[in-house]
This record gives C-alpha cells, structure tokens and sequence, in this order.
C-alpha cells in the first residue's frame, strides 16, 4: 500500500520514470536531466527534460533525443526517434510520427506523458526482461506477430484512448486479418474523435470497396478527399484521384467528372508521377501495382494519350 501511496502522489510523466527506474538494468538508459534549455520549447518538452536529457527505451527501440538535439521543424519539434521514424511535438503538445509509407506524419498522442507510458506498455510486449526479443514477438517468416501487434496498439490506446493514430494502426491490423467488421469499427471511431485524419477516411472505403458497398465507399472517399483539401494537405489530390476512380465503378459521371478536375488542379505533378510509378512497376513486372496505377490515371485522364498506350501495354503483357 505504500508503494502505491507514493506513485499515486507523483504526476503522470514522474510515474513513467519512476516505471524506468525499476526495470532491469541496461533495459533502458535514461541520462541525467538536462541543465540548459533551449528557449522557446513547448511545456511539455521542458517538462521531460526536467526528468532526463535523453533516454533510451528497451535498448535502441525508442530514443528521446538529447536537447541538444532538438530540432524545430516548420511548427513541430523532432524530439525523439522510434524503429528509424521522427517523432515530433507541436505547440499544444500532441505527439506526431512521419510515416514513411504515407510520406506524412501521424498523430500518435494527444500528450506527451500519455504517448511516452503507451510506448513504455506496447514497446515492452516485444522484449525480454534481458533486451531480447520475446519468443512470440515474431511468426515462423520474420513478421510480426498479428496477436502481438494488436495487443501492443491496445496497450497504447488503454493509455491514450483518443489518440488517433495508433487506433488507425488497429484498423489496419484488424483488416489484415480480414476482421472488417471491427476494422471498420476502429477506424469509425478514428474519425469521430479526428474527423480531419484523410487516411483513415480512405481506409473506411476501402473496406466498403471490398464489401461491394460502392456508394458508402464513394461517401467516405468525398470526405477524405474533402478533408484533405480543406486542411490545404500536400497529397489532396491523390485523395480526389482515389475518389474518381470509386466514382468509376460506382458509374457516377457526375463525381468522376469533378474529382477528376480537383485532382488535375489540386497536384498539376499527379498524373507524371503516377506514370513514371506505373512504368515502374511494370518494368519489374509488378503488374497488379501498376494496374492499380492506372486505374487512377484512367478515372482522371480517361482520353490522354500517355495513359492509353501505357494502359495498352500492360494488357499486352498481361495477355
């Protein structure tokens, strides 16, 4: 009971570290903290480097820079990296992670000290108390254990429920393992608690897509894409390009014909990028990637001459 007394009397930061201080040794290295700050930082940042200049979580799995190592960044502050990926703060203190496969950044915490004690919980779930890999921590071909990363994003969303990325992350899990039903389920509450994440938008059509719901799919693409633009996002119109093609084999014209435009003037770069990528794909005989390229170039250039001898090709070759 008097643990407990004196946890409940520290703040929610100070419980993390007091978590870290009773790890096994060399698990984690936190260093001591930091006697100069730069001006400017946001509070929460001065507030962990109180505790420490730098930490390194489960060996190298998560770094908290050194402050000497922060890095303003337009309006976000790189402090922190994780399995290669910046991780960044803004001014009101919610946590975000560039993701390499989006070519964005994610919101992963709506506050630093719940971020860091879910990445505490779901980092742990991988490791030994010796810093090795947990036995289940990999299936039979080097992959992550689906079960495994599951209950790793649930340890973050148990301490930070409204978090909207790791419970994207859920989402995805959850269709990968072909539970639609309770991916759309996450994903739903994704948008309700951020209904300007483009991302998950798009990914509750595309599981309508899958579910031949086309007119729902087409719905939640014009909020993605609608959201995307609104927010003035760098990929809006890839977001309109996805929703031309849904309109495509939704057979609305009308859509088509609109998100069409927006794509065309929302990234005037679009339709060279998707070509040089379907080009690509075709040159290492990816051929179901470069059909899905095209897909989009056809919705959005259906009569461009580029796009039609490279659709030609990729029938020739196929066939």
């Amino acid at each position: 009971m008097a643990k407990k007394r004196r946890d409940d009397e520290l703040d929610s930061l100070s419980r993390v570290f007091a978590q870290l201080d009773e790890a096994p040794p060399g698990l984690h290295d936190v260093e001591s903290p930091a006697p100069n700050l730069a001006a400017g930082l946001p509070p929460a940042l001065i507030e962990l480097y109180a505790h420490c200049d730098g930490v390194r979580l489960y060996v190298d799995a998560v770094e908290i820079l050194p402050v000497s190592r922060v890095e303003l960044t337009g309006e976000r502050w790189k402090f922190a990296e994780s399995e290669g990926a910046a991780i960044f703060i803004d001014q009101r203190g919610r946590i975000w992670r560039d993701d390499e496969s989006l070519d964005d950044a994610v919101c992963e915490g709506t506050r630093l000290d719940r971020w860091l004690a879910g990445i505490v919980d779901s980092t742990g779930l991988f490791y030994d108390p010796d810093g090795e890999f947990a036995e289940d921590a990999f299936d039979e071909e080097g992959e992550i254990n689906p079960d495994l990363r599951e209950r790793a994003l649930r340890a973050q969303l148990k301490r930070d429920p409204t978090a909207p990325g790791p419970r994207w992350r859920l989402g995805l899990a959850l269709i990968d393992q072909e539970l639609l039903d309770k991916a759309r389920d996450q994903l739903e509450q994704t948008v309700a608690g951020d209904p300007t994440f483009a991302w998950a938008w798009l990914d509750l059509a595309r599981i309508s897509e899958r579910l031949g719901e086309l007119t729902n799919a087409v719905d939640e693409c014009r909020m993605a894409a609608e959201t995307a633009e609104g927010a003035r996002h760098p990929q809006a119109g890839y977001f309109y390009s996805q929703l031309a093609r849904l309109a495509v084999r939704n057979s609305d014209e009308v859509v088509r014909v609109h998100a069409a435009s927006k794509a065309a003037q929302l990234d005037p770069t679009l339709k060279t990028a998707q070509l040089a990528g379907a080009r690509e794909c075709m040159a290492s005989e990816d051929r179901l990637s470069a059909a899905g390229l095209l897909e989009l170039l056809r919705a959005v250039w259906p009569r461009d001459l580029e796009v039609l001898d490279l659709a030609r090709k990729l029938d020739e070759a196929i066939n």
